[in-house]
């Protein structure tokens, strides 16, 4: 097998430690903006930083990297490796992949260029980039791992809540009414990542009940690979050690890890946004 190396983008979140430091790994950067005025400096927040509201001081926008990025990404690696494995949010999200399949159809260069949409984001598209990563050191040939990709995309699920409903409006999941009242009644809804689609489930009104519905939602598969939780800060829901204890219980060879929220996530769900990441087992 030749040189292979891995372009995704800075939405995705890994579960191994040090992961973004492997050497054939490549990272689009988005640009997140959190002032109306576009044209001011961009200036990166930590996740602590933000308020719980959307306001005219505080609105996040986030930019994908445009087409030029694309391409002279694209155009450098094509000269250097036999096969790129490019895997990317989800299109239904943000409008990078169709950026780079249009740079995929006028670059022409020594490498196989495999451009995959992951329909997911955060933990969802970083346990894909992984999992990648995980076919191409057993040597397995770029078709066949493809195919596993492609195969493997169907199985990862990603449940999102958030009391945070002015971030959902903001980002254009909620109407502004829908926002308002739903703070009013202290409603939380439930997401979950569809064929790369963020799809209302229900509405909760705390911790505890979304975390019910999390583990009714695990007890759906007969065998689990990995379960990922977002939190907004380590150990800040505690409701979670009960999903943990569960899959101990019930899912022994599944491994479980937890994970801060990271700022292009909380842009678009807000600070004290929470979900679970899925991967069954096939």
């Amino acid at each position: 097998m030749g040189s292979t190396c891995i372009i995704t983008d800075s939405s995705a979140q890994f579960t191994s430690p040090g992961f973004v430091n492997n050497q054939g790994l490549k990272i689009l950067p988005h640009k997140i903006s959190y002032s109306q005025d576009r044209s001011e400096p961009q200036v990166e927040l930590k996740v602590v930083d933000f308020p719980r509201h959307v306001s005219s001081k505080f609105s996040p926008h986030i930019e994908a990297p445009c087409e030029e990025e694309v391409f002279t990404c694209l155009e450098r690696n094509l000269a250097v490796y036999d096969d790129i494995f490019m895997i990317l949010l989800s299109k239904e999200i943000s409008p990078l992949y169709d950026r780079a399949e249009k740079a995929s159809n006028t670059l022409h260069g020594h490498a196989n260029l495999h451009l995959i949409d992951s329909q997911n984001m955060s933990l969802g598209l970083g346990l894909i980039v992984q999992y990648a990563v995980e076919l191409i050191n057993k040597k397995m040939p770029p078709i066949e791992i493809e195919k596993s990709l492609r195969l493997i995309i169907p199985h990862v699920y990603t449940l999102l809540c958030t009391p945070n409903l002015s971030y959902l409006q903001a980002a254009g999941m909620l109407d502004v009414g829908q926002a308002e009242i739903g703070e009013m009644l202290s409603l939380s809804p439930l997401f979950l990542i569809e064929e790369g689609m963020l799809n209302p489930l229900q509405k909760v009104k705390n911790h505890r009940s979304a975390v019910d519905y999390f583990i009714e939602f695990v007890d759906e598969f007969e065998k689990l690979k990995h379960v990922s939780v977002i939190q907004p800060s380590h150990g800040s829901i505690p409701e979670m050690r009960m999903l943990h204890q569960h899959i101990d219980e019930f899912f022994s060879t599944c491994s479980y890890s937890e994970y801060p929220i990271n700022p292009y996530l909380a842009s678009m769900i807000g600070p004290r946004g929470f979900g679970i990441v899925v991967m069954e087992e096939l």
